[in-house]
Protein backbone atom coordinates (compact mmCIF):
# COMPACT_ATOMS: atom_id res chain seq x y z
CA UNK A 1 0.00 0.00 0.00
CA UNK A 2 2.79 2.19 0.93
CA UNK A 3 4.26 2.29 -2.40
CA UNK A 4 0.49 3.27 -3.96
CA UNK A 5 0.96 6.13 -1.81
CA UNK A 6 4.38 7.25 -3.46
CA UNK A 7 3.20 6.87 -6.67
CA UNK A 8 0.68 9.36 -5.93
CA UNK A 9 3.11 11.28 -4.28
CA UNK A 10 5.09 11.50 -7.36
CA UNK A 11 2.09 11.89 -9.98
CA UNK A 12 -0.35 14.81 -8.21
CA UNK A 13 3.14 16.72 -7.61
CA UNK A 14 2.00 17.15 -4.23
CA UNK A 15 4.01 17.69 -0.68
CA UNK A 16 1.80 14.96 1.68
CA UNK A 17 -0.30 11.83 0.63
CA UNK A 18 -2.07 10.52 3.92
CA UNK A 19 -4.31 6.79 3.86
CA UNK A 20 -6.54 6.77 6.82
CA UNK A 21 -9.66 3.69 6.89
CA UNK A 22 -9.29 3.56 3.11
CA UNK A 23 -8.89 7.03 1.76
CA UNK A 24 -6.33 8.65 0.34
CA UNK A 25 -6.19 12.22 1.15
CA UNK A 26 -3.45 14.58 -0.70
CA UNK A 27 -2.29 17.57 0.10
CA UNK A 28 -0.42 20.69 -1.56
CA UNK A 29 1.03 23.29 -0.25
CA UNK A 30 4.75 23.63 2.21
CA UNK A 31 5.96 21.31 4.68
CA UNK A 32 4.69 20.95 7.98
CA UNK A 33 2.29 23.31 7.42
CA UNK A 34 -0.89 20.41 6.45
CA UNK A 35 0.50 18.44 8.70
CA UNK A 36 -0.08 21.18 11.35
CA UNK A 37 -3.43 21.84 10.14
CA UNK A 38 -4.40 18.53 10.24
CA UNK A 39 -3.03 17.82 14.35
CA UNK A 40 -5.39 20.51 15.17
CA UNK A 41 -8.59 20.39 13.05
CA UNK A 42 -9.03 16.54 11.20
CA UNK A 43 -6.25 14.69 14.32
CA UNK A 44 -8.39 11.40 13.82
CA UNK A 45 -7.20 11.58 9.95
CA UNK A 46 -3.44 11.06 11.10
CA UNK A 47 -4.31 8.70 13.97
CA UNK A 48 -3.15 5.21 12.48
CA UNK A 49 -2.42 6.27 9.43
CA UNK A 50 0.27 5.94 6.58
CA UNK A 51 2.15 8.54 5.53
CA UNK A 52 4.37 9.87 2.15
CA UNK A 53 5.49 13.36 2.09
CA UNK A 54 8.40 15.19 0.09
CA UNK A 55 10.04 16.12 2.92
CA UNK A 56 9.85 14.53 7.12
CA UNK A 57 12.16 17.23 9.76
CA UNK A 58 11.89 17.09 12.98
CA UNK A 59 8.84 19.08 13.54
CA UNK A 60 7.08 16.84 11.10
CA UNK A 61 8.19 13.86 12.81
CA UNK A 62 7.27 14.98 15.98
CA UNK A 63 3.65 16.05 14.67
CA UNK A 64 3.34 12.46 13.71
CA UNK A 65 4.49 11.07 16.22
CA UNK A 66 2.13 13.08 18.81
CA UNK A 67 -0.56 11.72 15.99
CA UNK A 68 0.20 7.69 16.47
CA UNK A 69 0.87 7.77 12.69
CA UNK A 70 2.01 3.79 12.07
CA UNK A 71 4.08 4.01 8.33
CA UNK A 72 6.02 7.09 7.05
CA UNK A 73 7.85 7.38 3.55
CA UNK A 74 9.81 10.99 3.05
CA UNK A 75 11.42 11.54 -0.52
CA UNK A 76 13.96 13.18 2.06
CA UNK A 77 14.45 12.52 6.05
CA UNK A 78 16.78 14.72 8.38
CA UNK A 79 18.53 12.26 10.74
CA UNK A 80 16.74 13.94 13.88
CA UNK A 81 13.56 13.29 12.30
CA UNK A 82 14.30 9.88 11.65
CA UNK A 83 15.81 8.94 15.21
CA UNK A 84 12.02 10.73 16.56
CA UNK A 85 10.09 8.34 14.18
CA UNK A 86 11.86 5.26 14.98
CA UNK A 87 11.98 6.03 19.04
CA UNK A 88 8.12 6.27 18.45
CA UNK A 89 8.08 2.82 16.56
CA UNK A 90 6.76 4.00 13.29
CA UNK A 91 8.09 2.47 10.51
CA UNK A 92 9.82 4.22 8.00
CA UNK A 93 10.78 4.49 4.32
CA UNK A 94 12.94 6.88 2.55
CA UNK A 95 14.86 7.75 -0.34
CA UNK A 96 17.38 10.08 0.95
CA UNK A 97 18.24 10.81 4.74
CA UNK A 98 20.81 14.04 5.20
CA UNK A 99 21.99 15.76 8.15
CA UNK A 100 19.86 18.13 10.21
CA UNK A 101 22.46 21.09 8.12
CA UNK A 102 21.42 19.95 5.05
CA UNK A 103 17.79 19.65 5.33
CA UNK A 104 17.30 23.09 6.15
CA UNK A 105 18.81 23.96 2.88
CA UNK A 106 16.50 21.53 1.18
CA UNK A 107 13.78 22.71 3.03
CA UNK A 108 14.65 25.91 2.03
CA UNK A 109 15.08 25.12 -1.80
CA UNK A 110 11.30 23.73 -1.52
CA UNK A 111 10.21 27.35 -0.47
CA UNK A 112 10.06 27.20 3.07
CA UNK A 113 11.01 30.05 5.55
CA UNK A 114 12.21 30.81 8.66
CA UNK A 115 9.45 32.60 10.62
Amino acid sequence: MMDQLIDTLNSEQCNLVVLHDGRVNTFDGVGVRSLYHLQHDEPEMLYHSKLAAKAVGRTAAKVMAQCDVDEVYADVISDYAYDTLRDAGIRVRYANKVDHARFLRIWEQMGEENN
